[in-house]
């Protein structure tokens, strides 16, 4: 009986560069030594690193290796916040923030310990509210390896048929298709956008759908994790909110007239990327809802932040891609990304540099937290467009939580009344000591990381992980 080809391709490239799990354990994976090892390549932000475990690299007279993401590097600090990782990093020649690397009396085997990444130091925490610290932007590959799915519109459950999460807004010409899994329109020029709208409606856990579904908050629950909370006898696993976002379709334009918008929401914000289709020209706007009278929502005039030009021009077939995430807007055209990495704008969240070290506190927590503006966040629009969208899939970013198996606020958001607690929201800080790296897991909420045991040590550091070759169902890139 002849070896499947894929088993002599894995032998081959298992020899070169090492392998991590067994066949009894788990996944195969293969892993790249020689790039760390020979000093070719350091350690990279984002990378997926297998590693020796910090705390008995041997059990039972096996070897004990973690694979997880690459987040925090050498002396520098980060902050997680509204799930988001934000980094603080010395400034070149500057002493680094603490010196347990210098002290005779240290062991420096032991700086991986919790103990010496001082989290939540005052020092640390006062940089952090004074606005020093910088968010940490993903490329947009790492976006994509990251996402994960809120709704695709073409797979919709049977018993929600009077529960559409897509569907075209009062009084718009779009038409849905196909039991709602495609929408058209035809070119009519109308002074407003004509919209399709998505809701987040969630079937209830228990008993019939009866009744009006509400619209809810996009969090960062994760159907697997379900059972194991389950176990510890919680039958609901902690949630958080979850903003970042990201809104794709396949387009098919008929003419080249009018206009198509991506919109998404988060906060105080709405953003939107609107393509002229007769140019191809995709413009990036932002509207900023203020607080009057307490709690009511004003919107403000748009800001126009960004202009490129796109193959999204004239009839065809294509693939769109919007997102919103890390403070950072990024777009697709099929491959192409018309503005490289995306368009930055300052997260609401924290100050931003010295031009708001004077920022009031109550004025600073007026822009946290969700809003009525997030029941409604993703939309589709178009303006004397004739086109059909389908294939519609919401994804979101990978949320990281301050700690795991907890929710960062505490409290029932899907209680409208207890938003106000996201406002004054707490966050973590974790000193990265040289020579070592923080690892987190890209399944935040039920890890065993970092955030838990401490730091990996460079000399424990086994290599990047390239793919998985075993299970054969399983056997990709791993991103």
């Amino acid at each position: 009986m002849k070896r499947p080809r894929a088993w002599l391709l894995a032998a081959v490239l298992a020899v070169l560069f090492g392998c991590d799990g067994s066949i009894s354990s788990g996944d195969r994976v293969l892993v790249s030594k020689c790039q760390y090892e020979t000093g070719i390549r350091d350690p990279q932000r984002y990378d997926v690193v297998v590693f020796k475990f910090p705390n008995g690299p041997i059990e039972n007279n096996t070897p004990k290796n973690y694979i997880k993401r690459l987040l925090g590097l050498p002396g520098e600090i980060l902050a997680i916040f509204f799930g988001r990782l934000f980094h603080f990093a010395t400034p070149p020649g500057a002493p680094l923030p603490y010196d347990d690397h210098t002290n005779p009396k240290i062991n420096p085997k032991d700086l991986w310990h919790r103990e010496f990444m001082h989290v939540d130091s005052d020092q640390d925490h006062k940089q952090f509210e004074a606005g020093n610290f910088k968010i940490l932007r993903k490329p947009p590959s790492v976006m994509l390896a990251l996402r994960r799915i809120v709704y695709d519109n073409d797979f919709q459950a049977r018993d929600m048929t009077d529960y559409r999460r897509w569907e075209p807004a009062k009084g718009s010409s779009w038409k849905a298709n196909k039991g709602f899994t495609s929408f058209s329109r035809d070119g009519d020029k109308t002074e407003k956008v004509d919209w399709l709208r998505y809701k987040h409606l969630v079937r209830p856990k228990e008993g019939p759908l009866a009744g009006k579904l509400e619209p809810q908050l996009i969090t960062d629950i994760m159907d697997y994790n379900s059972v194991w909370f389950e176990r510890m006898g919680d039958q609901t696993p902690p949630q958080n909110w979850v903003g970042d976002l990201m809104l794709e379709c396949h387009m098919d334009v008929r003419k080249s007239e009018g206009e198509f918008w991506l919109e998404l929401s988060k906060g105080i914000h709405r953003f939107q990327a609107r393509w002229d289709l007769n140019s191809g020209v995709c413009t990036l706007f932002k509207n900023e809802f203020k607080q009057v009278n307490g709690s009511e929502l004003k919107r403000m005039p748009p800001v126009e932040l960004d202009s490129k030009p796109t193959k999204l021009r004239g009839p065809g077939s294509y693939q769109v891609r919007f997102a919103n995430i890390d403070a950072r807007l990024t777009v697709w055209v099929d491959r192409e990304l018309p503005f490289g990495d995306g368009k930055d704008y300052p997260p609401p969240e924290v100050r931003n540099g010295a031009e708001e070290k004077d920022l009031d506190d109550i004025e600073l927590q007026k822009r946290r937290g969700p809003t009525e503006n997030d029941l409604q966040p993703a939309s589709i629009g178009a303006n004397g467009a004739s086109l059909e969208v389908s294939q519609v899939r919401l994804w979101r970013d990978t949320y990281y939580t301050v700690a795991a198996n907890q929710s960062d606020v505490g409290v029932d958001f899907t209680n409208r009344g207890n938003w106000h607690q996201f406002r004054t929201m707490s966050f973590k800080t974790l000193y990265v000591q040289p020579g070592h790296y923080l690892c987190l897991g890209d399944n935040s909420q039920a890890s065993s990381d970092g955030r838990e045991w401490g730091l990996v040590p460079d000399r424990l550091m086994l290599g990047r992980a390239l793919l998985v070759y075993y299970p054969f169902n399983r056997a990709g890139p791993i991103r």
